[in-house]
């Protein structure tokens, strides 16, 4: 029965049997028995007392294509918001027209927000990051502002002053960069830098669970794993946010997204970055 219901509304991606990612985490390469069982029976345990705020963040926006447009497929079908981490530089004109004509600026399902500026990694050593420590005040400010006035041109009123560093990494200096700009909000997956007393006012919107940069090798292993973390975020009392790489989804990943969409939709809230700023 429970392969009954995935089969009646996976239809909604239309990809090829033979479409495959340039790169994948190993978890969605093949699929788990039960896959969807296991996924129903965590989300229908979650605590009928609490209702979850979640949202859903598309990073790496810039160009439309297939994988795109079955993205939002699955979000207009299951009537969810999705917010849209654009990289500025990597936008066209051809591309701003491919864009808008899968997602709109008049349906207000979409959410647009600024990714970095050209998501290059400045650092020298240590983890990726295009606004880490190692990456001068100054430059941090340039590129930032290039980009939220980029995205005001394109977006209009429908830009969102949130902020998210492409690697989900950022410094003291572009918190306060942000601050100084105008921005209300980061979104990454780590607390926010301790020293950061100065950007009072720029909030975290953390996200909980990555769905498709995982980097684990076994990929069963890893499925229980994503489950324990969607029943804990489950459980949050904040907003807690769902991040997802378009690029990288197999036909697995899109028919686990699906099931995941229908399963939520009456058993949360899902909150716009307009919203929760």
């Amino acid at each position: 029965m429970k392969e009954d219901m995935l089969q009646s509304h996976s239809r909604i991606v239309n990809l090829p049997s033979h479409y495959r990612p340039r790169q994948s985490a190993a978890v969605w390469q093949r699929r788990p028995p039960r896959w969807a069982e296991k996924l129903s029976g965590i989300v229908e345990s979650a605590s009928p007392r609490h209702e979850p705020v979640l949202f859903f963040r598309a990073d790496d926006i810039g160009a439309g294509g297939k994988a795109f447009e079955n993205l939002c497929r699955i979000f207009r079908h299951h009537r969810i918001p999705l917010e849209m981490a654009v990289v500025p530089a990597w936008l066209s004109h051809t591309r701003v027209e491919n864009l808008l004509s899968t997602t709109p600026l008049d349906d207000p399902l979409w959410g647009w927000h600024q990714h970095g500026w050209r998501h290059v990694n400045w650092q020298q050593t240590g983890k990726k990051s295009e606004f880490g420590p190692q990456r001068p005040y100054e430059k941090q400010w340039r590129d930032i502002r290039k980009g939220k006035r980029k995205l005001t041109e394109v977006l209009g009123d429908r830009f969102t002053p949130v902020f998210t560093p492409p690697w989900n990494r950022l410094s003291a200096s572009t918190l306060k960069v942000l601050q100084e700009l105008g921005f209300r909000a980061a979104s990454t997956s780590d607390p926010l830098p301790r020293n950061a007393k100065s950007s009072p006012h720029v909030r975290n919107l953390k996200v909980q669970v990555d769905l498709h940069t995982r980097k684990a090798k076994d990929g069963f292993d890893d499925y229980d794993r994503l489950l324990r973390e969607l029943e804990a975020t489950l459980e949050k009392k904040d907003p807690a946010g769902i991040m997802i790489h378009h690029q990288r989804m197999t036909l697995f990943a899109f028919d686990f997204l699906d099931e995941l969409l229908f399963l939520l939709k009456n058993r949360a809230r899902f909150a716009r970055f307009a919203e929760l700023v």
